[in-house]
């Protein structure tokens, strides 16, 4: 993908760096609204994790097939002062078991374990180091409890980024790129990050025209949004479709799975990041079942040679095999799932960022998130 190709994604209901809205609303009933969407988020998450997992180990897995020369598609880039953990200590499970110290302030010290690998996963919202980073993961194989743990930090959180200022969490990634977005969750959640990987969403652009296309469902509504997004970028691949399983290509089906409603020309879509999500999590169910069913092992290295370059990482080349060669094994592993700030501790605002998440009890944010990871390692001195 070239630099021209940027252009293609320009999602018109994206807001600025600022945080600026169409929405300056206050949220006056956070209790309802998670009571709507609680068992919703759970249900969805799950499945989400598992299918991306799929994805990701039916794409390394090819790696193991075509050989290590493959590997040399990916960006590999160290982050400044990388102190992490490496990929072969934790698949190994090398190490001694010792209580984990919890304070209230993280005062530079960052708990980790020798048997926990904590990957950092960007989404980015752009190519390259410009935009923000719509999706951040923190991606934990447990070796020492046997478990995958997904925590996702809601990108709105109003946090102190190091040597800026306080911000909108995403906004870290806009002006430091994964250095300073891993730099400011180690500072204000006490963990230590052991590796990162930024992955551009629209790779699976990328994915779908190589296969063919992706087969899904979509609505009246949505054709109309995928449509609206592709006039106002100035693109020609019109969906022409009615409601019904229709057949997407490529830059289709990257403004489906973008798509979480707002206005245009006057038109409004339904939608939120809840929907987005459930949209996202039904396309990449749709790419597995045909990479799994249909695809030949030289279309996964052709989508592998194609998406690698668009994968910047620090894990290492070897790390990258040990975590393949393990796959199997973590496909085993029980899954859990968090989100960071934790129900209960958090509330919503608005200030000069514009439509803010408040952490309200920083103290139980940071616990909770030791105790997910760490599980009984974790001690207190409170």
């Amino acid at each position: 993908m070239n630099n021209n190709d940027n252009k293609d994604f320009v999602d018109i209901n994206s807001r600025g760096a600022s945080g600026a809205g169409r929405d300056k609303s206050p949220v006056t009933s956070r209790t309802e609204l998670r009571n709507q969407k609680k068992q919703k988020q759970k249900v969805l998450t799950i499945r989400i994790i598992s299918s991306v997992l799929a994805l990701l180990f039916v794409l390394a897995g090819s790696l193991c097939l075509y050989g290590y020369n493959t590997l040399n598609s990916f960006n590999y880039e160290e982050l400044p002062d990388n102190t992490g953990v490496t990929g072969n200590n934790v698949v190994d499970g090398t190490g001694s078991t010792q209580d984990l110290q919890f304070d209230n302030e993280t005062s530079g010290t960052l708990l980790n374990d020798p048997y926990v690998l904590n990957i950092m996963l960007f989404g980015a919202d752009r190519y390259g180091d410009a935009g923000l980073s719509d999706t951040m993961i923190l991606l934990s194989i447990d070796n020492r409890h046997q478990k995958i743990k997904m925590t996702s930090f809601l990108r709105d959180t109003y946090i102190s980024i190091p040597g800026v200022c306080s911000h909108k969490l995403n906004y870290a990634y806009a002006v430091g790129s994964a250095a300073l977005s891993i730099q400011t969750i180690e500072s204000n959640f006490g963990v230590q990050i052991d590796r990162y990987a930024t992955v551009n969403f629209s790779t699976f652009k990328e994915i779908v025209d190589i296969m063919g296309g992706v087969e899904l469902y979509v609505t009246g509504e949505e054709i109309d949004y995928i449509n609206a997004q592709i006039a106002h970028n100035g693109q020609s691949e019109y969906l022409y479709a009615s409601e019904g399983m229709v057949t997407l290509n490529g830059q289709q089906a990257l403004w489906y799975a973008r798509n979480r409603g707002g206005y245009y020309s006057g038109m409004s879509f339904s939608g939120d990041d809840w929907d987005r999500t459930d949209r996202q999590r039904k396309f990449i169910e749709a790419v597995i079942t045909n990479l799994k069913e249909e695809a030949s092992l030289s279309e996964i290295v052709q989508i592998v040679n194609k998406v690698g370059p668009m994968v910047t990482t620090n894990l290492k080349k070897t790390e990258i095999q040990s975590l393949v060669a393990n796959a199997m094994t973590y496909l085993t592993y029980d899954i859990e799932q968090c989100s960071m700030p934790t129900d209960g501790n958090w509330s919503y605002g608005y200030n000069e960022a514009g439509s803010v998440i408040l952490v309200d009890n920083w103290y139980q944010v940071r616990h909770d998130l030791a105790t997910f990871i760490y599980e009984e390692l974790v001690t207190t001195s409170r």
